[in-house]
């Protein structure tokens, strides 16, 4: 079986996606209510892995940030095949739902490491912050059910 790695579109690519204030709101939204996010990957041979994440955030206006306390499979996938998507829901009664995808760099190192392992050590101590996996957000699209599912944002 040959590898499965996943090539976004000419379409996705075509507009590089900047994290939108609405798509913050909802990120907001999200962690204010259920507060855990999904985070999908997929090995080299295109198996999806769907795990669920609470130390999840929008980093900037291009960038979702993810400490990896306890990623296995999903660090593996990573580091096999580096593209990751996000669900996310909030807005105005929870009924506003956005996915994210972009490619992923992983880091052990240096001040935006440094500055997630505080984090992360200011809620529990014992939390292993390992690591940081940095999406690159190439393309947004609406996930809420109705006629704009699907559609990119």
């Amino acid at each position: 079986m040959s590898a499965v790695i996943y090539k976004f579109t000419k379409n996705e690519l075509r507009f590089m996606s900047v994290i939108n204030d609405s798509i913050k709101s909802i990120f907001e939204d999200h962690k204010n209510g259920p507060r855990i996010f999904a985070l999908a990957t997929a090995d080299k041979k295109g198996i999806p892995n769907v795990v669920p994440i609470g130390f999840l955030w929008i980093a900037n206006d291009e960038e979702v940030w993810v400490i990896d306390n306890f990623l296995n499979k999903t660090l593996a996938n990573i580091k096999a095949n580096p593209v990751a998507a996000v669900y996310a829901m909030g807005g105005e009664n929870g009924k506003q739902c956005v996915q994210l995808k972009g490619k992923c760099v992983y880091e052990t190192s240096g001040a935006d490491y440094e500055s997630a392992v505080k984090m992360a050590h200011s809620v529990n101590e014992a939390y292993p912050a390992k690591g940081l996996v940095k999406i690159k957000i190439e393309c947004a699209f609406d996930t809420t059910p109705g006629p704009n599912a699907g559609k990119r944002l």
